[in-house]
């Protein structure tokens, strides 16, 4: 584990660097514009070049020396913070300077974190393979709980100017923690195909077996729920508190992240049912969801917003653990590939039009007078934010339905006993050289 700790730490660096910037990028360009296309743009190139260079990401990352792929994946992505800071400290910065070298740190970005899920394994015993990615998920929650409450002042105190400063020392972190880190070297010989081969192979892989099928469906409809939730929560908030409060709220979703990541790290999730823990970890998600909606009260709104992000945390833990379980190694960069591009494909439609589109419809609904103001708003309140706080009970009724269908869905609820763990890479190897095509 001493391996894997040490490159961790040097990831850690890197990703709370890339935060503190995604973070302030966005607030400098609305600053400077006044534009919410500008502001909103920002999110939209962030997240959709990466999407689409996912399945040739995952077949790099499992087609060549992963601590490789990482190091080139950090060298470009910091490379990017050292070219929008050199354009920035000389003055010459221009908005359409951002949204092309945001392009290139989103694909380089996808590279990066899929040779380091994928590498995983080859750090870490199979039996604490659930402890580091609780770990990862603990680094995550990290960066969530401190970069709302730095960014702000260090926006104010150094600018964005030293903000880059900070982001191009922490990728430099992380690629001296690599250089000096060696990797084991545990998968055997491979066919020799092309990269388009490999990427057609992992789709199959993925996409030839019921349960995989079932999963990448699940989170596909999971997302599309789950997502607006988070993005609305300030909104929530704002509806009857200030701007301050949205920090304590904020506050505490970060901190439900962080000890979400912890407590896997420390329990190492479930040994055996998987699946069935990880739709679990969604149901108790979707506990929280509803109560968020119920009363605009602060405390209980942090309450959910706290439960939603531990248990959301718990469940990404999970979930990785079991496709490095379940999945032999050489195809670990293909498989989260295509788990994430299908299942992340359904975010824009949660953040772009599901939030705002639902906002509109449900909120004159529970306006004083409205058609639901005498019914359900006589149980959860009339006003400013009800009908935010509806969208969350209905969309957290949807969750827990989901969870339950999927439990009921063959493929789903015993993939954990129907489908073997993987075998050791070396007879996936040498079935792959014989011709044969291993099977999940």
């Amino acid at each position: 584990m001493g391996r894997f700790m040490l490159v961790a730490v040097g990831q850690l660096a890197s990703i709370l660097g890339a935060a503190l910037t995604e973070f302030a990028v966005p607030i400098w360009i609305y600053l400077t514009t006044g534009s919410l296309v500008s502001y909103a743009l920002f999110s939209v190139i962030a997240l959709v070049p990466g999407l689409l260079a996912a399945p040739l990401a995952g077949a790099v990352a499992d087609r060549f020396d992963r601590r490789r792929v990482m190091l080139a994946a950090n060298v470009a992505a910091g490379g990017v913070q050292l070219c929008l800071g050199s354009l920035l400290w000389t003055g010459n910065l221009q908005i359409w300077h951002i949204y092309p070298l945001l392009a290139i740190l989103s694909v380089a970005l996808a590279f990066q974190r899929l040779a380091y899920q994928s590498a995983i394994p080859q750090l870490v015993p199979k039996r604490y393979l659930g402890h580091a990615n609780g770990i990862v998920q603990t680094a995550t929650g990290t960066a969530q709980l401190i970069v709302p409450l730095v960014a702000v002042a260090l926006m104010a105190v150094i600018g964005l100017e030293g903000i880059l400063i900070l982001d191009v020392t922490g990728y430099t972190l992380a690629i001296a923690v690599l250089l000096a880190t060696k990797f084991p070297a545990t998968m055997a010989a491979r066919r020799r195909e092309t990269v388009m081969a490999e990427m057609i192979g992992g789709f199959r892989y993925s996409w030839g077996h019921r349960g995989f099928r079932g999963m990448l469906a699940f989170f596909a409809v999971f997302n599309v729920l789950v997502s607006p939730l988070f993005l609305l929560i300030s909104p929530l908030v704002l509806a009857f508190a200030t701007l301050q409060d949205v920090g304590k709220v904020s506050f505490a979703g970060g901190l439900g992240a962080l000890l979400g990541g912890l407590t896997v790290a420390i329990w190492g999730g479930p040994r055996r049912m998987r699946m069935r823990g990880m739709l679990l970890s969604g149901l108790a998600l979707a506990a929280f969801c509803l109560a968020t909606g119920f009363v605009d009260s602060l405390v209980v709104i942090g309450v959910g917003a706290f439960g939603m992000s531990y248990w959301l945390a718990v469940l990404n833990g999970v979930y990785a653990t079991l496709i490095q379980v379940k999945v032999p190694q050489r195809f670990h960069g293909r498989v989260f590939a295509i788990n994430q591009m299908i299942a992340w494909s359904t975010l824009p439609i949660g953040f772009g039009l599901v939030a705002p589109y639902g906002t509109a419809l449900f909120e004159p609904l529970l306006a004083p007078g409205g058609p639901l103001a005498g019914t359900v708003g006589a149980v959860i309140g009339t006003g400013a934010g009800r009908g935010i706080g509806l969208m969350y009970l209905l969309f957290g009724l949807a969750i827990a339905l989901l969870v339950l269908i999927a439990l009921r869905v063959r493929a789903l609820s015993r993939f954990d006993t129907h489908v073997p763990d993987a075998l050791p890479d070396d007879l996936v190897g040498l079935a792959a050289l014989e011709g044969r095509t291993p099977r999940p």
